[in-house]
């Protein structure tokens, strides 16, 4: 009986021991794992004497809450957590940061969604000949033109959804089967043709409606509403429907919901994707609704698409009337073979929206580039941005 009390205290100490050890593991592991953080994350809000000297210092100087501002973050976070390749740019809304001396900032970045309210006292009062000044913008330049003087030769680089910006930031990323960014650019060598699986094939098949529209914003200086109304006419004629969501239709829908998603794969065999109005390379998240889904686009917009989707995968309103897109529609609608063409694309290429992730990672590597270094002005810039801004801007 000892014996067994003997044994049974000793498997008790033993199992006691183990715990010690097991929770004395779990510490260090716990300890460890706070450790890798703290040294991932510690040294990204830093005081300057205690950062790297190869660090790019930039001052947002305009609004921190417009796009693309947001993305970036605070000091070095965002470019850590998006795993850029190039981290070592640290950004700050804080013109004290060196005691009020912004000419030590590297970059100065400036949204065009805010400049114009700008007056001369409202620039930086000092400016650094080695020190640059960048021009952001996601914004049309038709809806968001610069109209003041006091910007000529003044921005150093643009970042802007133009695809000919120093640091070009597209609303659209084109990938191929392997996951190489291949596109948007301005000479696109596209692959042509494909097949399609027998999934796709039966959705495609399947499908009952026309076209659909999700739209939030009624106004728009391209007249699109116009196109619209009148393509809605004439395809009345043959018992089709142009299917408005949003704000600017009796339908509703909100795009964040994955029915949204659903009722295009399923239902739909075009959708709209019409821009607000008509700029150089303004292709915005609009067209990415319609590639990540299985659905045609029927484009309107300014840009030249050949650079942004392969030739045969979509429709162009501005090369046709809204009577003959309507038999287009109708004729593709009857004609599987002809209709299932458009999908080929497919098979090589995926499309996505790089705008809070990529984008970010490409500012702060081309920050870093030997080309950023070259001295460089926009002398006229007002007509870069926007040809015809004298008539925009009256």
């Amino acid at each position: 009986m000892s014996r067994c009390i003997q044994m049974r205290r000793r498997i008790e100490t033993y199992f006691k021991h183990m715990q010690s050890i097991r929770f004395f593991l779990l510490i260090t592991c716990i300890s460890l794992a706070l450790s890798v953080i703290w040294i991932q994350y510690a040294e990204i809000y830093r005081k300057v004497e205690k950062l790297p000297s190869d660090v790019k210092y930039i001052l947002l100087w305009t609004r921190y809450d417009f796009a693309p501002f947001y993305y970036f973050g605070k000091g070095q976070k965002a470019f850590v957590d998006k795993k850029c390749p190039v981290i070592n740019c640290y950004v700050t809304t804080d013109r004290n940061y060196f005691n009020g001396d912004v000419t030590k900032f590297d970059y100065i970045f400036f949204n065009g969604r805010n400049t114009e309210p700008l007056t001369k006292s409202d620039l930086p009062l000092s400016r650094s000949p080695r020190q640059k000044y960048v021009y952001f913008n996601m914004e049309s330049a038709v809806n968001i033109p610069v109209c003041k003087d006091i910007y000529e030769d003044f921005f150093n680089l643009t970042a802007t959804y133009r695809l000919d910006s120093d640091i070009p930031i597209p609303y659209i990323q084109v990938k191929n089967t392997e996951g190489e960014v291949i596109g948007p650019k301005p000479e696109m060598d596209w692959v042509v043709g494909g097949s399609i699986d027998e999934n796709l094939a039966m959705r495609l098949k399947n499908k009952t409606k026309a076209v659909a529209w999700f739209v939030s914003n009624c106004r728009s200086r391209n007249n699109r509403r116009e196109y619209v109304n009148n393509l809605q006419k004439a395809l009345e004629g043959y018992k089709l429907s142009v299917d408005i969501y949003g704000k600017c239709g009796p339908l509703t829908c909100p795009r964040k919901q994955k029915n949204c998603s659903t009722i295009l794969d399923r239902d739909y065999f075009f959708y709209l994707s019409f821009e607000n109005s008509f700029s150089v390379d303004y292709v915005t998240e609009k067209l990415i609704t319609a590639m990540q889904h299985d659905v045609v686009p029927i484009v309107f917009g300014g840009a030249d698409y050949s650079r942004f989707l392969p030739p045969g995968s979509y429709l162009n309103a501005r090369d046709t009337t809204p009577t003959e897109l309507a038999a287009t529609i109708v004729d593709l609608m009857k004609s599987y073979t002809k209709y299932s063409r458009f999908f080929g694309w497919k098979s090589y290429y995926s499309y996505r929206d790089p705008s809070s992730t990529d984008n970010i990672c490409e500012v702060c590597k081309a920050l870093n580039s030997v080309s950023m270094e070259k001295p460089k002005y926009y002398k006229q810039f007002r007509s870069w941005w926007l040809p015809n801004f004298g008539e925009r801007c009256r």
